[in-house]
């Protein structure tokens, strides 16, 4: 059944057009970063042992497979999530919902704003594949937003903007207050609370431009 599904995705070239959608959003999302010099803020990062840190990024890789690769020697990546999109409507939530608590824990890592963003847009991609009837049930299989978001995760833990901050986040005194480059969650829902009216107007004027 499996080499069916793949031999169907390849004909309808689902592969090639997932990663066209997935490099086009991430271009995207990479141009309002550079616009929005906001996004560059790290959620706090929570201090840690090494120890305690690859542990967390063990589990962290356990999940993402579990959702995206679990089936070993499968002709297809082939993975819950995968078999969830299958589903309609409950389906989609119910992978959308574990995806989110691998985002949760990425957070501890303290992560960029731009790389929360990015890892939110992977997973309401994914979602939204997965609404799309039959044809959705293969796009959702070959976006692997949980395995990209992992991914993404090591690519900023192995960077040195991140051995920086866990230095700056050892030397502080106070383990509960934001070191300089910090965005603390209430602070953040408050000005996503502020801008949100702001959204449709921007998003307007977005259309307009292009429209010219």
């Amino acid at each position: 059944m499996n080499y069916v599904k793949g031999k169907i995705a390849e004909n309808l070239h689902v592969p090639e057009l997932v990663e066209t959608v997935r490099a086009t959003g991430t271009r995207q999302l990479t141009q309002f970063e550079k616009r929005f010099p906001y996004l560059n803020q790290t959620l706090p990062t929570t201090r840690t042992t090494d120890k305690q840190r690859t542990k967390q990024l063990k589990k962290i890789r356990r999940l993402a497979h579990w959702l995206d690769n679990a089936v070993p020697h499968s002709p297809i990546p082939l993975g819950v999530d995968a078999l969830l999109g299958f589903i309609p409507l409950v389906g989609g939530s119910m992978s959308s919902l574990l995806s989110l608590y691998q985002v949760y824990l990425s957070t501890a890592f303290g992560i960029p704003l731009w790389l929360f963003v990015l890892m939110l847009f992977n997973i309401l991609v994914d979602f939204v594949f997965s609404l799309i009837p039959i044809a959705g049930g293969f796009l959702h299989m070959f976006y692997k937003s949980n395995i990209y978001n992992y991914n993404e995760l090591c690519d900023y833990v192995e960077s040195a903007e991140y051995l920086e901050r866990v230095q700056l986040r050892e030397s502080s005194p106070n383990s509960r207050e934001t070191t300089p480059g910090e965005i603390s969650w209430a602070q953040l829902g408050a000005d996503i609370k502020n801008i949100a009216p702001a959204i449709p107007l921007l998003a307007k004027q977005q259309v307009d431009k292009k429209s010219m």
